[in-house]
């Protein structure tokens, strides 16, 4: 039994699928909701379950709720939206769907000019890789350039470019003009030889972090690719949905790696902090490469979205929120890396309020991941050798120190 001021577990949890998952697995696939917790509400940075269980939230639903679970400034910007009687218009426009955009351009740097309004980070990965596809097809270029072990999507165009045999061979297509370079996890040297010809390169396309570790590229070598892309006209692309408004600490998680410009950025989660709403941003001349892209959704750009989406990005950018960011942001880097003294710990990737902990065993990494739920704290399964961290960006210093206690404690009884 726990109880804290940010936590309270009254009940005892058993992580065994075939006892708390008969129930929901009888009318959804057995891969969807794998824990055994019921959410009934979320406020900030705790949730909460229908028996008076209480967690604080390191996950941010999945990188999802930067502003806080139920955000009241969110919540109060679609109350208003319902009570208007327009919830949805297609492709015509709204003053809201021009407000949210314009705010979304107005923060964003000055050289993206245009966006594309969609509804998931799958369907704005998607659009940017038809984006480039078209593009490359007017400059005579052909190769989109990523990595292998990266996550994009779940649609057939975003899944292709995760360059992981699980992602194409459900499909059995495979498009040839993807290539994938190995993921730099350790300091070392960009190899030309695995390059195609520079000049038929249409885009390297790059998460800002890979997912599952956090793992954030060696300075010298992105700065390498950023380098060959502007000598050769090839489009420079980061896929922001995990790592966008504030994530890192920057508006975009790119610009914790330097002054970069790129040609196309991919948004979600973040975006709204909670309904389905995600974009593309890009220079014009790529937006509008070719009216062929038919880059509409049915959904996309309704308005308790955008409602959402210009609240959160009203919220995000308050100076009182950024002067506490600043702060949480350096507390947060300075207990994750104190973390490095146990021997289970390999390695620590942190920037800014995403953290991925490096384990050397997937089964010590269940059991605490495990513990730390029993003891009231979620942190992020990865299913594999590394724990995950990402709080809403609302959460309080007195909060995290709880978080690490926690951790700690289970990191400490396993080293």
């Amino acid at each position: 039994m726990v109880k804290t001021k940010h936590r309270e577990i009254t009940d005892s949890f058993v992580f065994d699928k075939e006892s708390y998952g008969k129930e929901k697995h009888k009318y959804e696939p057995s891969n969807i909701c794998e824990m055994p917790i019921k959410w009934d509400k979320a406020e900030n940075f705790n949730v909460f379950d229908d028996k008076g269980n209480k967690w604080i939230d390191t996950t941010s639903g999945i990188f999802v709720t930067n502003a806080g679970h139920s955000n009241p400034k969110i919540k109060d910007a679609i109350k208003k939206q319902l009570d208007s009687n327009l919830m949805f218009a297609y492709q015509y426009n709204t003053n809201l769907r021009y407000k949210f955009v314009q705010k979304l351009l107005n923060i964003s740097p000055n050289h993206l000019d245009k966006a594309v309004l969609l509804n998931s980070g799958s369907e704005a990965t998607d659009a940017a890789y038809r984006l480039i596809k078209l593009w490359g097809k007017k400059n005579n270029k052909k190769y989109i350039v990523t990595f292998t072990g990266s996550y994009h999507g779940r649609v057939l165009g975003s899944d292709l470019m995760g360059g992981t045999k699980q992602s194409t061979d459900w499909s059995n297509v495979c498009d040839d003009d993807l290539v994938f370079l190995d993921f730099p996890y350790e300091e070392q040297e960009l190899n030309l030889d695995n390059l195609p010809p520079l000049n038929e390169i249409a885009a390297f396309l790059l998460e800002t972090y890979q997912g599952w570790g956090a793992c954030f590229y060696p300075q010298n070598y992105i700065d390498k690719l950023y380098e060959i892309s502007k000598q050769n006209n090839i489009l420079f692309c980061f896929d922001e949905v995990q790592s966008g408004f504030y994530r890192m600490g920057t508006l975009y998680g790119y610009q914790t790696y330097g002054d970069y410009e790129p040609d196309l950025i991919t948004l979600g989660k973040g975006l709204t902090s909670s309904l389905p709403l995600s974009a593309v941003l890009g220079r014009k001349e790529i937006i509008d490469c070719d009216s062929s892209a038919n880059l509409s959704s049915t959904h996309a750009g309704n308005t308790l979205c955008c409602a959402a989406g210009l609240a959160n990005l009203e919220f995000l950018t308050e100076d009182s929120f950024q002067k506490d960011l600043k702060e949480k942001c350096e507390y947060f880097t300075q207990k994750c890396k104190s973390l490095l003294k146990y021997n289970i710990i390999k390695k620590v990737n942190v920037r800014g309020l995403v953290a991925g902990i490096i384990l050397d065993d997937v089964d010590i990494t269940s059991n605490i991941v495990e513990n730390c739920i029993k003891d009231g704290v979620l942190v992020m399964s990865t299913k594999r050798e590394s724990i995950k961290l990402g709080p809403p960006l609302t959460i309080t210093i007195e909060a995290l120190e709880e978080v690490f206690e926690v951790l700690e404690s289970h990191i400490k009884s396993n080293d």
